[in-house]
């Protein structure tokens, strides 16, 4: 999805003006859009983007993470932060579909699983999973869910732990994202009073700092020490 281009105003407060300040820009599968009113309603954004008539269409707003409708003659204000990217789709009905109970609402019978990653925010650390029929089904990178289905398609975002080592010995699965030092000795079950350092990208040990936050993937490998920096 291309980004919005913003500028500051007098006041240094982000608006999403155009450069020589004629109109607003947005974003329509992909492709910018200049607009000369800043609340324009469905029906103006499809035309601007070149899609006729607007009412072959279905106009989804990206919230990030969430999505929804916008009718033909709804209004949206583009001064709202959350208010530039939109997904048009030549289609006459609405799809439904939850991630984490949060509703989205999509323009075709069918979303990948990229494209559900995309418009929910979920990062390389997490899976998106189906629940359906009392099971549970892990979508794989090439999937798809198909929402034509009666009722509404419901997907969770589970995150794997991901595996890191101590002291060369122990092997911990651990939540990936960001721990502070203190999570972490408590995580990986350092012994009270130590120390803990990791191995960074160049093979050198980085002593953590009280307090310090870091970001976890998977491979990481940590020493605990004591204080006077004896190995343990």
């Amino acid at each position: 999805m291309q980004d919005v281009h913003n500028h500051k105003d007098e006041s240094g407060k982000e608006d999403h003006a155009c450069p020589d300040d004629k109109g607003f820009r947005i974003v329509v599968n992909g492709q910018e859009v200049e607009l000369a009113d800043p609340v324009p309603d469905g029906r103006r954004i499809l035309d601007q983007a070149g899609l006729h008539p607007a009412e072959d269409y279905i106009l989804i707003q990206l919230l990030f993470p969430g999505t929804r409708s916008v009718g033909l003659d709804e209004s949206v204000d583009l001064h709202q932060k959350d208010s530039q990217a939109f997904q048009a789709f030549k289609s006459d009905r609405i799809f439904r579909f939850t991630i984490d109970d949060r509703g989205y609402e999509w323009g075709i019978a069918k979303i990948t699983e990229p494209e559900l990653r995309h418009v929910a925010g979920v990062d390389d650390t997490a899976t998106l999973v189906l629940e359906r029929d009392g099971k549970a089904v892990e979508l794989v990178t090439d999937g798809s869910v198909e929402l034509g289905k009666t009722g509404t398609e419901r997907l969770r975002i589970v995150v794997k732990p991901v595996t890191v080592t101590l002291n060369n010995e122990v092997e911990k699965k651990i939540p990936p994202g960001a721990h502070t030092t203190e999570e972490l000795i408590r995580i990986l079950d350092v012994e009270a009073g130590y120390l803990l350092d990791v191995v960074n990208e160049q093979g050198h040990l980085n002593p953590l700092q009280p307090g310090q936050t870091i970001q976890i993937r998977g491979d990481m490998k940590f020493f605990s020490h004591v204080p006077a920096g004896g190995s343990s």
